[in-house]
This record gives C-alpha cells, sequence and structure tokens, in this order.
C-alpha cells in the first residue's frame, strides 16, 4: 500500500520521489529526505558565505554540486535557481547572485514543507 501522499507541492517531482520509495523502501526514503535537507541548509549558508566575500569560483562551484544533489531528489526548481546561479558565477555576474539566492531560499522553504509533509506519512 503507498503510504507517501506525492501531491504535496509541484516543488518536488512526485513521480520520482515515488519511484525512489519503490526502490529503497519508505524508511530509507525519509532518511534520504532529512540528510537532503540538513545538506541544503548547509549548501544554502555556503553559497551566502561565497557570495558575501565575492568567490565566483567557489560559488560556481558549490551551485553547481547543489543543482546535482537537489535534481536527485526531485527538487527541480531548486535545481534550476542552483543552475542560474551557477551561470552567473561563471560569467563573474554576482551583481544577480542576491535576487537567485534569495529565489533559492523561498524555494528551499517550499522543498522542506514538501518533504517535511512527506516524511510525515510513515
Amino acid at each position: 500500500m503507498d503510504i507517501i501522499n506525492y501531491n504535496t507541492t509541484p516543488s518536488i517531482d512526485h513521480n520520482m520521489l515515488k519511484q525512489l520509495n519503490n526502490m529503497v523502501g519508505h524508511n530509507t526514503t525519509v532518511l534520504l529526505i532529512q540528510q537532503f535537507l540538513t545538506y541544503a541548509l548547509q549548501q544554502l549558508t555556503a553559497l551566502q558565505q561565497s557570495l558575501a566575500i565575492g568567490d565566483a569560483e567557489t560559488l560556481r562551484h558549490q551551485a553547481h554540486q547543489f543543482r546535482g544533489e537537489s535534481l536527485q531528489m526531485g527538487a527541480n526548481q531548486l535545481g534550476a535557481i542552483c543552475e542560474r546561479l551557477e551561470t552567473l558565477a561563471q560569467q563573474g555576474q554576482l551583481d544577480a547572485a542576491p535576487t537567485n539566492l534569495a529565489k533559492l531560499k523561498i524555494e528551499l522553504s517550499r522543498v522542506q514543507a514538501a518533504f517535511t509533509q512527506v516524511s510525515r506519512y510513515d
């Protein structure tokens, strides 16, 4: 029986999450979600620090890594924002990065809410 509600929010790819759940089971899926959320908060802080010191290369690398992790967890919008940050950093356009970092923070809140709701179904 499917015990996870996959229609919590469009911030996450419900099909990908369902596929993950089918592959590794509910408990492991919840553990992966919890690990991702911890990681995501760390990455947000790291991105903010890199931007604050104007380190475009570190910002690019961190955004690239965060994008990949986000997409693996089905947080596609989060991944898209990370990709935009990565591109801006690569082009040295750090003046546009704060706006995108603010969008990332908002989207991360949505992803957290969605994953928290998913994790409650045990």
